[in-house]
């Protein structure tokens, strides 16, 4: 199916359901269009790479990440862990939830049969990085750690829940949930299955908890599009996650404080994908910003981990304001955008 008739058909969706395809869609949106730029931690130098295009950085024209390299267009390592869930809840049976799914799915998309991931120069990069020595990036996917030590506890089926390992501070727990966050809208099992899915990937209790959160506000937008408002979610929250409801109430401060975002991300919160500093940089992002173009350019230009923050800024905004916000333009450079319309709607029917 083309990407016109696929857009057709999810504005033709009622509206809650459009604002699950448009979520996903708006993730893996604005993670491509950061993903040149990804884990660029000097932000002189990010601000050297984009001074002839800095209202437009979105989609930049070669890679400047330090790590690894991929053609424009490509998605990070967070939204390919969020696109294999998804997957996995495309191939549900009768829209039931079937966590054995979900890991199988991500033993398919990461384990050592699955050629596009190179784990051994993945973890001779690392080896070297951690002795100091300087390389260029690695050409091709790169595997997040939380998933290497997924599949290390998994053990082809056998090894002991949770398998998420204790010192993951990353958001991939969430990036895991996304896809079942938009599934279970509404449901009594959302928070128990947030829970088992986000601790798949990570048992550190911050990245758990924000995980959460940030799953309860992606569902916050879906009910409510335009007319919800992050803050709304502290009266859920304050006594089941108060850790949370304190990250939240420090990025209120911060924008009381008009600090611009760049710096907010670099000097306040962190720049790295850990939690709660991408939680609270991704927030920041949405609650000082009016459209989905506004909100992730920031965060591109804040740099760092500008995916892990733009897939979560993409999912907010994308339920929030709808496919018809999301722009045409980046939804065509973003690779196998197709793909990913097609399976976000077989996941949501």
């Amino acid at each position: 199916m083309t990407f016109e008739k696929l857009l057709a058909s999810i504005l033709n969706l009622d509206e809650l359901t459009q604002r699950k395809v448009s979520s996903i869609i708006g993730a893996a949106v604005a993670d491509a269009a950061a993903r040149p730029l990804h884990w660029v931690y000097d932000n002189n130098a990010l601000q050297g790479y984009i001074a002839d295009v800095k209202d437009t950085p979105e989609f930049f024209k070669e890679n400047k990440s330090p790590f690894y390299s991929l053609p424009t267009g490509e998605n990070s390592c967070y939204f390919d862990i969020t696109e294999s869930v998804l997957n996995a809840v495309a191939s549900f049976k009768n829209s039931r939830y079937s966590h054995s799914a979900i890991c199988q799915e991500l033993i398919k998309s990461f384990g050592p049969e699955n050629r596009s991931h190179d784990l051994q120069a993945r973890q001779k990069y690392m080896a070297l990085r951690s002795q100091g020595v300087r390389q260029s990036p690695l050409n091709g996917k790169w595997i997040e750690g939380a998933v290497i030590k997924f599949i290390e506890n998994y053990k082809d089926g056998v090894g002991s829940k949770p398998y998420g390992d204790p010192n993951e501070k990353a958001t991939d727990g969430f990036c895991a949930n996304l896809p079942l966050a938009c599934k279970f809208v509404g449901s009594e099992v959302f928070e128990e299955t947030s829970r088992e899915v986000i601790q798949t990937l990570t048992t550190w209790p911050t990245a758990v908890s924000h995980g959460i959160v940030a799953s309860m506000i992606i569902a916050g937008f879906i009910r409510s599009g335009v007319s919800y408002d992050i803050i709304d979610v502290k009266k859920e929250i304050a006594k089941s996650y108060p850790d949370v409801y304190e990250s939240i109430e420090n990025v209120e401060e911060v924008i009381s404080n008009g600090l611009h975002h760049t710096r907010a991300v670099n000097y306040v919160f962190g720049s790295p994908c850990y939690n709660p500093g991408s939680f609270q940089g991704a927030i920041h992002a949405v609650m000082t910003s009016n459209s989905f173009e506004e909100a992730v350019r920031k965060t591109i230009r804040a740099g760092g981990c500008n995916c892990s923050r733009s897939l979560f800024i993409g999912a907010m905004c994308g339920a929030k304001y709808g496919i018809k916000e999301i722009p045409v333009d980046w939804m065509k450079k973003t690779n196998n955008i197709e793909k990913i319309m097609k399976t976000a709607l077989q996941s949501y029917p």
